[in-house]
């Protein structure tokens, strides 16, 4: 008898496989050294590639800082943004979902967190996609914080556009404070008392 043998990947697999690990080790010396500090002859070591063999799959380092920063946020969009934004799933229960998910992954909010404070100079190759997806979010939070609030699930008597800068810097700023001190600041606990904050406060009784 013959030992029957696995199906061999077609090249579109392969090389699929291949931009996978790339990106996987790119987020991780990005994650761990920021954009400018991590080398791509590192991530191309990384892989098991030669330099020339990496930028075949991506043409550039940018290129490459781009695709990690895609992928990052069609996870996240995959896992939490699509149902919430289609209202399957409930804008509080959503973010908290999202944060207790970060929680898990430390890499990529160190990922985040690095790369969007390097972003702010306007020259970074990140600049324009990291100011884009901050008003896009702004834009969408936005919208579905009013929505919430004509449904009379969140309090109305702050602007919704003020909630929604809040929501923002507080999932930022923790996790900025979580990957500094993590036994100290534990972030769904935390984002828990704030919703706690956003709800409607039934009036008191009187006598």
């Amino acid at each position: 008898m013959t030992e029957k043998t696995a199906p061999r990947r077609t090249q579109a697999e392969r090389r699929r496989a291949s931009r996978e690990k790339i990106i996987r080790e790119a987020s991780r010396l990005f994650a761990e050294y920021g954009y400018r500090g991590a080398k791509l002859a590192e991530i191309a070591q990384a892989v098991g590639m030669s330099e020339p063999g990496l930028l075949h799959h991506f043409p550039s380092k940018e290129h490459l800082l781009i695709a990690v920063l895609e992928e990052r946020d069609r996870v996240d969009h995959e896992r939490f943004g699509q149902a919430i934004l289609e209202e399957r799933l409930p804008l509080m229960e959503g973010l908290r979902a999202l944060v207790a998910h970060n929680e898990t992954v430390p890499g990529l909010v160190q990922l985040f967190i690095v790369l969007a404070a390097e972003s702010i100079q306007p020259e970074h190759p990140a600049h324009g996609y990291f100011s884009q997806r901050y008003q896009q979010v702004r834009e969408s939070m936005m919208t579905l914080l009013q929505k919430a609030q004509q449904k009379g699930e969140i309090r109305t008597d702050v602007p919704a556009e003020h909630l929604t800068a809040m929501v923002l810097a507080l999932m930022d700023g923790l996790q900025i404070q979580w990957l500094f001190h993590p036994e100290q600041v534990k972030m769904s606990a935390v984002f828990d008392s704030f919703l706690t904050l956003l709800k409607v406060t039934p009036p008191e009784e009187t006598v």
